[in-house]
């Protein structure tokens, strides 16, 4: 599988988060900050995004309706400032849900779609959107690491690949994706198909990879 960083969904988990709540949750009248969720779908005071992929970035108007096709819902550590620069252990993840009408991995969201977005749109959280032949997930792990060139290339060999924002001077990846499961249903709720993308030694989250 083509493992380029698509850039946006960098950006996307640098700054987004995880929570399970409901369309009701997300679009809240809380101020994110202690005071449940937004109007977007951030709760920072339990460090959890739960929205569209189209409010991560807080539009000027929230989105009453889904864009970028696609529901996520992210967590990441208490240590990590989003778009700062995190210390060695701190983490992310990514859990997106979307639909689509085959099961090419170029469909795929996450770091490893050729275009980034699914093949079906997808407006309203609680409808399957029309044209639906399958429902994806995929949960994702990315966590800061240390510079140490022996670790990395026994996660790589595992298939961890780097999340593209930034290197050592060695080379190493200063944030690694050691984890990354796609899942593909049926609408009834079969599962058809699980890939996984990445798997490194050590999933454990909470401390540091290396």
């Amino acid at each position: 599988m083509n493992k380029t960083i698509v850039a946006f969904a960098i950006l996307l988990s640098f700054m987004m988060v995880m929570s399970i709540g409901t369309v009701v949750a997300a679009n809240g009248t809380g101020n994110g900050n202690g005071g449940g969720f937004d109007q977007y779908g951030y709760n920072y005071q339990a460090r959890l995004y739960n929205g569209w992929y189209g409010n991560y970035l807080k539009p000027s108007t929230p989105l009453e309706y889904g864009t970028w096709n696609a529901w996520i819902v992210m967590k990441w550590s208490k240590d990590w400032a989003p778009m700062g620069t995190e210390p060695v252990g701190a983490w992310v993840t990514n859990h997106w849900s979307w639909y689509s009408n085959d099961m090419n991995p170029s469909d795929w969201y996450g770091f490893n779609g050729q275009y980034g977005y699914p093949s079906v749109a997808w407006t309203d959280q609680n409808q399957i959107p029309a044209g639906a032949t399958y429902f994806v997930t995929e949960f994702m792990k990315i966590q800061a690491v240390s510079d140490n060139p022996t670790e990395w290339a026994t996660y790589q060999a595992n298939g961890a690949y780097s999340a593209g924002w930034g290197v050592y001077s060695d080379c190493v990846p200063m944030y690694v994706v050691f984890q990354d499961v796609v899942n593909i249903y049926s609408l009834s709720g079969t599962l058809l198909e699980t890939v996984n993308v990445a798997v490194g030694p050590g999933m454990g989250l909470g401390q540091p990879i290396f």
